[in-house]
C-alpha cells in the first residue's frame, strides 16, 4: 500500500513537472512572438492638419519627427484658432464648419481659404518678426504660446465662423509650452512606456493611427457608413485585422519607428460630416462606438470614462520618412488593452 502511494506521488510530481515545462515552453514561444516584428498591413493614407480642426492635407509621404508629422513647409497642427480675448482654443467641436477651412503653405506663405471663396495670405516671416505672443488655453486648461498671425486672417476666420475676435496663432518651438504629454499607467492594462513628448497643438500625442479593418467592422454596425476621414488620423493602415491596433506596442514603417502609448478616445468631433461641415443629428458614429468600444472596466475605464476608443496614439522612437504603400510592421503587447 505504501509502495503504491509512493508511485502515485511520483507520478503526480512527474506530471506536474511535465505540465510546468510545457507551460514554460508555450510561454516562451508566445513571448518570442510578441517580441518579433510582424508585417501587419500597408500605409493607405497619410494626412496632415496644418490648422488644428481644419481641413486635412493628403500627402504621399511625410517625415516622422519628435514633434509630429511634417511634409515640406507643412507641420502637423502648427496653427491654432483661439478666442482673441481669452486665448481659449476653438475647434470643430464647437464650430463644425471649421473642418472646411483650407490651408496652403508655400515659400513661407500661409494661404487660408473659406468655402465661400475668400482667401487671405500670411507671410510667416512677418509673423515671426512682429512677435505678437498669445497664450492659448487648451485641454485640461493647459497653456501654450503662439504668434498671432495678424488682423486680416483673423477677420476672415471671425466672419466665416460668425464669432467675433477669433484669431489664428502660430506655434514656435522657442515659446512657452506648458502641455508636454507624459504617459500614465492607467491608459492601458498592458505596461505603458515611460515617455514625455513635446507636442504642438494636437490633443495628446504627436501621432494618431487608425486602421481600415476597424473602420470596416464599425461600418458593419452603422446604417450610414463613415470613412477614415472622420477620425482625423495621421496614418491610416490597410489590410490588417479589425482592432489589431489595440495590441500594438510599437510599429515600424521604413526607417520610422513609433511607440504606441495610449488608445485614442473619441468625442463629438466624430459626428461632424467632413464633407458638409455639419453635425449628424443621430450622433453617429460616436453613439455606436459607445455601445461596444468603451475601455474595459477598472483603471482604464476610470481614466477614459465614456469616451470610446478608435485608433491609437503614438510617439517617436526613431525618425524617418514614410510613404503610402509601405509595409507596416508591429511588435505586439501581451493582450488587447
Amino acid at each position: 500500500m505504501i509502495l503504491e502511494d509512493k508511485k502515485l506521488l511520483l507520478a503526480c510530481i512527474g506530471g506536474s513537472i511535465a505540465t510546468y515545462n510545457a507551460f514554460r515552453i508555450l510561454r516562451a514561444f508566445l513571448d518570442s512572438q510578441h517580441s518579433k516584428w510582424i508585417p501587419i498591413g500597408t500605409v493607405k493614407h497619410l494626412w496632415m492638419y496644418p490648422i488644428k480642426s481644419c481641413k486635412r492635407k493628403e500627402v504621399f509621404s511625410l517625415f516622422c519627427g519628435p514633434l509630429g508629422a511634417s511634409f515640406g513647409d507643412y507641420q502637423d497642427r502648427e496653427f491654432l484658432v483661439v478666442n482673441g480675448k481669452t486665448g481659449v482654443f476653438i475647434t470643430a467641436r464647437q464650430q463644425p464648419k471649421m473642418i472646411l477651412i483650407e490651408s496652403e503653405i508655400s515659400d513661407g506663405v500661409l494661404a487660408v481659404s473659406t468655402p465661400d471663396g475668400r482667401s487671405v495670405r500670411v507671410v510667416l516671416a512677418d509673423v515671426i518678426a512682429a512677435r505678437d505672443v498669445t497664450r492659448a488655453t487648451l485641454f485640461d486648461k493647459l497653456q501654450a504660446d503662439g504668434l498671432d498671425c495678424g488682423d486680416e486672417v483673423a477677420d476672415l476666420i471671425s466672419s466665416y465662423l460668425e464669432e467675433p475676435d477669433t484669431r489664428i496663432i502660430y506655434y514656435r518651438p522657442n515659446l512657452f509650452n506648458g502641455r508636454p504629454c507624459k504617459t500614465e499607467q492607467e491608459w492601458w492594462n498592458n505596461p505603458v512606456p515611460k515617455r514625455t513628448d513635446t507636442v504642438r497643438y494636437v490633443d495628446l500625442a504627436p501621432y494618431m493611427i487608425t486602421t481600415e479593418g476597424s473602420l470596416k467592422a464599425l461600418n458593419e454596425q452603422l446604417e450610414r457608413p463613415v470613412t477614415s476621414v472622420t477620425f482625423r488620423g495621421n496614418i491610416v493602415v490597410d489590410q490588417c485585422a479589425a482592432w489589431d491596433e489595440d495590441k500594438w506596442a510599437e510599429i515600424r514603417i521604413g526607417d520610422a519607428h513609433l511607440q504606441c502609448f495610449a488608445p485614442c478616445t473619441r468625442c463629438v468631433l466624430t459626428t461632424v460630416d467632413p464633407v458638409t461641415g455639419e453635425k449628424y443629428a443621430d450622433m453617429q458614429p460616436l453613439k455606436k462606438l459607445r455601445e461596444f468600444r468603451l475601455a474595459p472596466e477598472g483603471k482604464m475605464r476610470e481614466a477614459h470614462g465614456q469616451s470610446p476608443v478608435f485608433g491609437v496614439n503614438a510617439g517617436l522612437a526613431k525618425p524617418g520618412y514614410i510613404h503610402i504603400g509601405q509595409t507596416v510592421y508591429a511588435r505586439y503587447k501581451p493582450s488587447a488593452f
